[in-house]
């Protein structure tokens, strides 16, 4: 993944952080039709709709050691559906020589000839959200975010390193692009929160719990839809096993 910059920006003391716009506010358009959504009622993952394959994960699509941030190795076991959320869970359990940790990742293409069945990409203008409860114990790096083959116009709805529960990052690679770093008055993993971003065409808006929080640059092309919860190895967990749920992922597109 194209994540290199990001782990510079988390380990530079004193990293500029990115207030809230003062200016007139945006709305999440929520009202938008919905172009794909998965609210995981349902007893296991769509696997019809998801693989745990991606091509942006260089070691047989399961896992990216040679990236120095992850330490997990992808798998179907990490997954689980259970009262309307998606768990996903890291453990230490050695999946994979090589590999300490299992962990997951799902997404809608690139999927490197192992499905989904239904493929879906989003597109500028698409409105993003997830609903989601983020892990409390430190090491842990889920995001959601964007993949077209190469990176080259990835987008983070949200990254999260959980030493840090106050803290987001929202990302925007597309051309000059550009990142905010949000801080949150409140512990993030005490609650549910919803965070969303609207890709472009002409500027790439952020929100949490339906307030605008970050605006940046345009956005072309389109690209896979990922979740994922990776191990981060700048700052391992403590623990040998951790979770977050989600209850639902929606795309709207207009």
């Amino acid at each position: 993944m194209a994540k290199a910059a990001l782990l510079a920006a988390v380990l530079i003391a004193g990293a500029a952080v990115t207030a809230p716009r003062a200016a007139a506010q945006a709305e999440p358009p929520t009202s938008w039709p919905t172009a794909f959504a998965d609210e995981f009622d349902g007893t296991e993952i769509n696997r019809d709709r998801w693989t745990i394959h991606s091509d942006a994960e260089g070691d047989r699509c399961l896992g990216n050691k040679g990236n120095n941030e992850q330490l997990e190795w992808h798998t179907w076991s990490a997954l689980a559906v259970r009262d309307g959320k998606l768990v996903m869970t890291a453990r230490k359990d050695n999946p994979e020589p090589g590999y300490e940790w299992s962990g997951a990742l799902i997404t809608t293409a690139h999927g490197c000839g192992q499905g989904p069945a239904q493929e879906f990409q989003v597109r500028p203008g698409d409105y993003i959200e997830t609903r989601l409860k983020l892990p409390k114990d430190k090491g842990f790096w889920p995001s959601t975010w964007t993949w077209n083959g190469n990176g080259s116009n990835e987008q983070d709805t949200y990254e999260y390193y959980s030493d840090n529960p106050f803290r987001l990052y929202l990302t925007n690679h597309y051309g000059e692009g550009g990142q905010c770093q949000y801080v949150s008055p409140v512990d993030l993993t005490q609650d549910w929160h919803t965070i969303g971003q609207q890709i472009g065409p002409d500027e790439t808006v952020w929100f949490l719990d339906g307030k605008e929080i970050c605006r940046k640059g345009p956005y072309a092309g389109e690209g896979a839809l990922v979740l994922d919860l990776f191990v981060f190895s700048k700052i391992p967990p403590e623990v040998t096993e951790g979770s977050m749920e989600i209850d639902y992922v929606r795309v709207h597109r207009k």
